[in-house]
């Protein structure tokens, strides 16, 4: 047995010292930060906290205006709003424009139904949009704005820009309904106006 000891009595006595060492740099290190009146300060914000409240405030304040425009309550305004800025900024169409087109379509009730079929707040078709958006959901509100964000996206570059994208948007690429299509137009261009009377 003391032999034994003698052969591992250096190697456990190295072990205590390299703790030991480890122990004192992580102490010192610790008070650096206090040692002579230093005081630790943190110099910029976590990139991802710092524009997930950017992302919480844009949605304030756009839900606030989509609010006071369209007499919203206050919750759904904002939950539309984070559907809304999301889908316009993936499909980089004028937040204020899918606002109003959803507006016209069904002014913000999320089970709207259409005598043709059309559903949810943008009043997507299932039949002809489901598997273009990917989406087996279109009930789902947010997935809803999404497929309509996608399809006015579509039908915009087909044709060309939004007053054409809109037309198609409300009575398909050949229709020849062209004065139901001019009043719908007009019906958004209204509702875009208002919101954007509304304070920043």
């Amino acid at each position: 047995m003391r032999e034994i000891w003698k052969e591992i009595a250096p190697v456990i006595k190295l072990q205590g010292f390299i703790v030991a060492a480890i122990f004192s740099v992580a102490l010192a290190v610790g008070s650096l930060g206090a040692h002579q009146g230093y005081e630790r300060i943190a110099f910029a914000i976590p990139a991802a906290k710092h524009s997930q409240q950017r992302w919480v405030d844009e949605v304030d304040a756009f839900g606030t205006r989509v609010s006071l425009a369209f007499g919203v309550g206050d919750v759904a305004a904002r939950e539309f709003a984070s559907w809304i800025l999301e889908a316009s900024t993936r499909q980089h169409i004028d937040p204020e424009l899918l606002a109003s087109l959803v507006h016209t379509e069904s002014t913000f009730r999320k089970q709207a139904v259409s005598h043709v079929g059309a559903v949810g707040p943008a009043q997507v078709r299932p039949e002809m949009w489901s598997q273009f958006c990917g989406s087996s959901n279109l009930i789902d509100p947010a997935e809803n704005i999404y497929c309509g964000a996608q399809v006015l996206s579509h039908l915009r570059e087909r044709c060309g820009g939004d007053l054409c994208a809109l037309k198609a948007y409300n009575i398909g690429m050949y229709s020849q309904e062209l004065s139901a299509a001019s009043r719908y137009v007009a019906k958004i261009d209204r509702a875009r106006a208002q919101l954007r009377s509304m304070p920043l």
